[in-house]
């Protein structure tokens, strides 16, 4: 087996490990869940690019991290920067049968946070991060990855707790 035969070996093995995890954190990022495996997709092919000169499985998945929560940014900015009366509905219109209630709940829960507080919660609580693992990811000091997460959940908990109260007969 050749050099580069065994580098796309660990690429496949890498795919395989991080891509439903890196979907769903682009999904609950950009806040639409049809969007997470294209923005997983276009993080994993600028990984396969640069795939000789990732040093470690952990850069790796620090790397396919950060560009899914980049270009989920992205995509959340530019939807938001069109005009009201042009942009389709606020909520995408996703198969009604393969969500349910508490997901919508939550989704629409994370949108009220701030896009730094929303992806450290989805890296840390949904994608199974640790904070040192997110703040890599995300080019910041865990410290700071710790202050969004310790932000991000109280208002989801406040959030959630309400939304709870309201649906209770």
């Amino acid at each position: 087996m050749s050099t580069s035969e065994a580098a796309a070996g660990d690429f496949d093995a890498c795919f395989r490990d991080l891509f439903a995890r890196v979907a769903r954190t682009a999904a609950l990022v950009s806040r639409d869940p049809d969007l997470g495996p294209d923005i997983a997709q276009e993080a994993f092919a600028r990984l396969y690019e640069r795939w000789d000169r990732i040093g470690s499985a952990e850069h790796a998945r620090n790397f396919a991290f950060r560009v899914a929560v980049n270009l989920a940014r992205s995509h959340l900015r530019r939807r938001l920067a069109v005009p009201f009366g042009l942009r389709g509905p606020d909520r995408p219109q996703a198969d009604v049968t393969a969500s349910s209630d508490a997901w919508l709940v939550v989704v629409d829960a994370l949108g009220d946070l701030s896009p730094r507080q929303r992806a450290c919660v989805v890296l840390v609580d949904y994608a199974d991060l640790d904070a040192a693992a997110a703040a890599a990811a995300l080019g910041m000091a865990e410290a700071t990855v710790r202050v969004h997460l310790m932000r991000g959940r109280r208002a989801l908990r406040t959030k959630l707790t309400i939304a709870d109260q309201e649906v209770e007969p």
